[in-house]
């Protein structure tokens, strides 16, 4: 059966619209069941209860994802922040620049001099675009949430250049 129509059926039997809460199932749901229990309501027999049941399982669902569909479009269709974006796209750089600096240096003491370590030069080439995105953050956008963030991974990877 169409989806459209069992939820018009179930909608029609708990006397609900579309744009009823989950709580106003619940409670029509309850007041339902003493109606329609064959061993306390109207009926003799289980039909309308199983009718019930069925109904109200399709629209527990229902209900389910129209939340999820609706926290979906909520999180999705909140504009992103472009401070955030470079402040996530310099991390990014970041831990992969020290990562691979540490995987060609691996057995090697960790020397700052530039004449001791022909390696350290490549990571600082590598991280200088992140301290221009991290300078960037913190002295153009100080009230930003993410300027803080971003002048102490300044102060952390200003010993590369020790």
């Amino acid at each position: 059966m169409d989806q459209k129509l069992l939820l018009e059926e179930a909608l029609a039997f708990f006397q609900l619209n579309e744009s009823s809460s989950e709580l106003d199932l619940k409670n029509q749901y309850q007041r339902l069941a003493k109606r329609y229990h064959p061993d306390a309501g109207e009926y003799d027999s289980a039909v309308m209860f199983l009718e019930l049941q069925r109904h109200y399982e399709f629209l527990k669902e229902w209900w389910n994802t129209q939340q999820s569909f609706v926290w979906l479009e909520k999180k999705s269709s909140k504009a992103k922040d472009p401070i955030f974006e470079m402040y996530k796209l310099a991390k990014e750089k970041e831990t992969i620049a020290i990562l691979q600096y540490f995987e060609k240096n691996k057995n090697t003491p960790l020397v700052l001099e530039d004449d001791k370590n022909k390696g350290i030069e490549s990571l600082r080439k590598a991280l200088e675009p992140v301290r221009e995105i991290y300078r960037e953050i913190t002295f153009k956008y100080p009230n930003s949430i993410w300027a803080k963030d971003s002048e102490e991974s300044l102060q952390r990877i200003s010993v590369w250049w020790k």
